[in-house]
């Protein structure tokens, strides 16, 4: 687990910057994501029984009727409280009524963690459509928390929709499951990956995280990688070796850094 990732995600959910919680140094990353996750569900602990009954009484209402009702009275911070005691049928006719900035403002509000039924019953099309307006609002920070728990079938799909690379890289910046995200880049074209790894050097933050990724990939995948990074720019894996010895990954990248 990347400690530097559950930090930002906790950044996120308090609404502060990292440099803010400064004074959290002494927390491992399980920790860290321990205290997120308590922030996070401590409404939903003091309010689900409120919740739980709004939802039931939702059951037996037409869906047309529910859906105005999540959207003109409840509202997405609402709605997304109630989603978790929501039969899931009743939850997918739901969210094929609601538009998609409706759908986004409801994402920006659930527990990842929480969601994680949702994710695996949802369209791959709606999830498209959320993806494009919480991309288009720079809203990766609640894409990488989902980027955790979707289905490896419905991430490939989704990837499409996100044309720029750099938006990839600032998905995973908040994504703890970096080896899912390796799997993922590995399965795109050198074309596709030559314009990640231009991406990447550009920032240095990016630079980082595509470090973390490729440092999640097997020997041949990391030399493929090490190969598509000379034809960008030769100097490239040396500013990478550089980042990985001062952040402590290097070891991890041996065969990126051999070939």
């Amino acid at each position: 687990m990347d400690r530097n990732t559950e930090l930002r995600r906790l950044a996120q959910a308090l609404h502060k910057s990292a440099d803010d919680l400064a004074y959290l140094d002494k927390l491992d990353a399980l920790a860290l994501q321990k205290l997120r996750t308590n922030f996070q569900n401590s409404l939903l602990n003091k309010f689900g029984p409120v919740f739980e009954r709004i939802a039931g009484a939702g059951k037996l209402a037409p869906d047309s009727i529910s859906a105005t009702l999540c959207t003109k009275v409840f509202g997405p911070a609402i709605t997304a409280n109630m989603s978790y005691f929501t039969p899931m049928s009743k939850a997918v006719s739901l969210c094929k009524l609601f538009d998609a900035d409706f759908m986004a403002e409801v994402a920006r509000e659930q527990i990842p963690e929480r969601a994680v039924d949702m994710l695996a019953e949802l369209p791959v099309e709606q999830l498209k459509k959320v993806t494009a307006k919480l991309v288009e609002h720079g809203d990766f920070h609640v894409l990488g928390g989902f980027t955790d728990y979707i289905p490896e079938k419905k991430a490939i799909e989704i990837m499409e929709v996100i044309k720029d690379p750099a938006a990839n890289l600032h998905i995973s910046f908040y994504a703890q499951r970096k080896d899912r995200i390796a799997k993922l880049a590995n399965m795109l074209n050198d074309e596709k990956l030559i314009e990640l790894i231009a991406a990447a050097f550009a920032d240095s933050g990016l630079m980082t995280e595509v470090g973390l990724i490729t440092a999640e990939m097997d020997a041949k995948a990391q030399e493929r990688m090490a190969k598509l990074t000379d034809k960008v720019n030769k100097t490239y894996r040396d500013l990478a070796k550089v980042k990985a010895e001062e952040l402590g990954y290097a070891d991890r990248l041996k065969a990126y850094f051999a070939a």
